[in-house]
């Protein structure tokens, strides 16, 4: 057995067994416990705890000495990395939606950023949630600045009440394509309206915006996703700091490179 293949095998033997890991785990969080706080903590029979301890001192994972059982050095490292995979592999599924749709390999992020979001996905009992959740972020801020590679009549009538009412202020960095979809029809009015109230600014972007980027007053933000068909997949909202610092930088770096859009284009 080479060395890939003995690692997979303690990863196994490990995984296999969750009071094998709630023992490490319990270990790792408290320094030492006895065989009767591990039947305590797990709720197993003491047969079980037995066969577990067993097993993993024959590993070298932990040690015993009178009655009371720790953590070796070897048995800290593969706790402390078993559980990251764990949470790794967690955060995957819990992402998987949207990471499937937003191109993580383009842009300077890591998937431990990406920890502690919340993700509205679509789905076919609900095509309409993503869109809910983006309409719901607009709704409960009073200063919004985006990145648009798309729009919907809903949430320009939301963002246009709010702002002629005085409620909010917002930013607008758009497609080439959006900028002809809000010049035109009943865009061009919602979007004269609010130009008017001086309390919004749209840009138009030279490049293609690679996904949707919203940006809240009180440092959530949000990236939208969407498939092949232009249709919105997931959308990832999120406080973390840096998240939000990445999303500051990113929108500012499309911000420098757009042109203004003035009042007179929406006559």
């Amino acid at each position: 057995m080479d060395a890939d293949d003995a690692a997979l095998e303690q990863i196994a033997f490990l995984a296999r067994s969750e009071s094998r890991v709630r023992i490490l785990t319990h270990l790792l969080e408290s320094g030492s416990a006895t065989t009767r706080e591990f039947r305590t903590h797990l709720e197993a029979s003491r047969s079980t705890v037995a066969r577990s301890l067993n097993s993993l001192e024959e590993r070298n994972w932990i040690e015993s000495e009178a009655g009371e059982y720790r953590l070796t050095g070897v048995g800290t490292l593969v706790a402390e990395d078993f559980l990251d995979l764990s949470e790794t592999i967690r955060t995957a599924g819990e992402l998987s939606a949207f990471l499937r749709w937003f191109p993580l390999a383009e842009f300077d992020l890591e998937l431990d950023q990406l920890r502690d979001a919340d993700v509205t996905v679509y789905t076919g009992g609900d095509p309409y949630a993503p869109g809910r959740a983006q309409n719901e972020f607009i709704r409960s801020t009073d200063r919004f600045r985006a990145f648009l590679p798309a729009i919907d009549l809903e949430g320009a009538k939301l963002a246009h009440e709010r702002i002629v009412n005085g409620e909010l202020d917002a930013e607008l960095v758009v497609t080439e394509e959006v900028e002809e979809t809000v010049t035109s029809g009943e865009f061009a009015r919602l979007f004269r309206e609010k130009l008017e109230t001086g309390r919004l600014s749209v840009q138009v972007a030279e490049d293609r915006l690679p996904f949707y980027l919203g940006l809240a007053a009180d440092g959530r933000v949000q990236l939208g996703v969407e498939d092949d068909d232009g249709f919105p997949r997931a959308l990832f909202e999120s406080s973390s700091e840096s998240i939000r610092e990445w999303a500051e930088r990113l929108y500012e770096d499309y911000r420098a490179g757009s042109r203004p859009k003035p009042l007179e284009a929406f006559e």
